[in-house]
This record gives C-alpha cells, sequence and structure tokens, in this order.
C-alpha cells in the first residue's frame, strides 16, 4: 500500500498542515488544524512526498485540487499493487503527461515496463525469446542487437526512460 504525505498552506494565514492520502477525512483533519475558518479552496500544496514521487513526476502540486488528489491516491492504491506497477507508473511519466491515460493503460495491461534494459539488452532478450523465430546458436553471434535495438524503439511502441523500456499496447 502507498501512502502519499500532503503538506498544505493555508493561504490566509501561512499556516501548514500534513495530511496523508488516501483518506476520506482530509477536509475534517485540516479544518482542526486550520480553524473552522478555512475554506477548502483556499490553500496551496508545498509538499508532496511517497516513496516514488509520483506526485512530483506528474507535477501534482502547487494549486491542485485535494479531492483530484485524494481521488488518484485511492485509483493508484487500487491499481498499483506491487512495486513493478508503482515503478511503471512513475517510469511511463517520461512518456506521457497525464497520469488517467497511465493508469488507464495500466488497467488494461497495456503498459509494460522492461526495467534496467538498455534497447540493446531488449533486442537480446526478443531473440533469446524466439521474436525472430528459432535461431541457430551458431547464428546468434551474427546478430547486430544495437541495430535491432535502435529498430525496436522507432517501432513507436517502445518508449526508452530512465528505469527502462517502456512498452505500449494498443
Amino acid at each position: 500500500m502507498i501512502t502519499f504525505e500532503i503538506v498544505v498552506r493555508e493561504l490566509n494565514n501561512n499556516k501548514e498542515a500534513s495530511i496523508e492520502l488516501p483518506n476520506d477525512r482530509y477536509i475534517e483533519e485540516l479544518t482542526e488544524e486550520f480553524g473552522e475558518e478555512w475554506i477548502e479552496y483556499d490553500y496551496e500544496i508545498v509538499d508532496v512526498e511517497d516513496d516514488y514521487n509520483i506526485f512530483y513526476a506528474y507535477k501534482l502540486y502547487g494549486y491542485e485540487s485535494l479531492d483530484k488528489l485524494n481521488k488518484l491516491a485511492v485509483r493508484i492504491e487500487e491499481i498499483c499493487v506491487s512495486s513493478h506497477e508503482l515503478n511503471v507508473l512513475v517510469a511511463a511519466s517520461e512518456v506521457f503527461n497525464d497520469i488517467n491515460e497511465v493508469l488507464d493503460l495500466m488497467e488494461g495491461g497495456e503498459l509494460e515496463l522492461y526495467a534496467d534494459q538498455t534497447p540493446e539488452e531488449l533486442a537480446e532478450w526478443f531473440v533469446d525469446e524466439g521474436w525472430l523465430g528459432e535461431v541457430n546458436e551458431k547464428l546468434q553471434g551474427y546478430i547486430d542487437y544495437e541495430k535491432l535495438g535502435r529498430d525496436i524503439m522507432m517501432d513507436g511502441s517502445y518508449y526508452e526512460t530512465e528505469n527502462g523500456i517502456i512498452e505500449i499496447r494498443r
């Protein structure tokens, strides 16, 4: 389970409070912290923290809606049940700007992360898995994996990221 720690600044008096998302009581918690005069829309998100920096990766801070962030935190918790899926979400931030689009693709099984792989290593793996059919061991030394990897990346379905290669299966 992943939680997001959000630091909120109430703009009328510059008081700050921390909440964790997902959380059904975040409005009540902020009201307790800021007082009854607190207006839900008069705030700024000054810090977001989680183990994967997901909200930072998708630039979800500043004047974002707390309700939107809470709903996203719930959705992330539902879809990303393993560290691999969380890594896919982070790596995809280098390809996509919209976290909801990424979550939709993940929900449909349309995103794969080949973690810590280069295009050349991915090409080798594809050949080993039979992508070119059965290749005689004596001929494997003649395969230019660097060029094959470059061709794979030009396919339009593969994107190199800091965390490996993302494949989009549409």
